[in-house]
């Protein structure tokens, strides 16, 4: 869906830090094998890095897909506290094309090659995505530069 690509190129263009949950699962899978039974763990992890960056008066960059409220909300209250900035990005795809890109092989491959597909769609199933105040909403059939572009529109110099 793109979220990655958009994340990635504000960071490039210094709108903050970019934190890639699912580079953090790639780390895992090539480690240990698989993020089976440690998710909130990682969870935890997102978090604490989020808290350094903002605290440290970085602004951080969450692309977001299957995210509950409260696996994001730590980064708004954070970003409050320091007078940093969390900013959301949710791309505007319907959840059925979503879940299809979460359980795709060369997607599963980088972060968890042992979850098969239907254990993937309970998980999504069980984490449906829910709107959070304040996130920049964009559509994702729109050209990657042409996104970011309407980001930045937002996001100001």
């Amino acid at each position: 869906s793109g979220k990655t690509t958009i994340g990635k190129l504000l960071a490039e263009k210094n709108y903050g830090i970019f934190i890639d949950h699912n580079e953090i699962l790639g780390l895992l899978a090539r480690t240990v094998g698989d993020d089976n039974g440690i998710y909130e763990e990682i969870d935890s992890l997102e978090r604490a890095m989020a808290k350094k960056l903002l605290s440290s008066g970085k602004d951080t960059i969450v692309a977001r897909g299957f995210s509950k409220k409260n696996s994001v909300a730590n980064y708004l209250s954070i970003a409050r506290e320091t007078n940093s900035e969390a900013y959301l990005i949710k791309l505007n795809v319907s959840e059925a094309n979503l879940k299809l890109r979460v359980v795709a092989e060369e997607r599963k491959k980088g972060f968890n090659p042992t979850l098969d597909e239907h254990s993937l769609s309970l998980w999504i199933n069980k984490n449906p995505l829910e709107n959070i105040a304040g996130e920049y909403e964009v559509d994702a059939n729109e050209p990657t530069e042409s996104v970011v572009d309407q980001l930045i529109s937002h996001l100001g110099p």
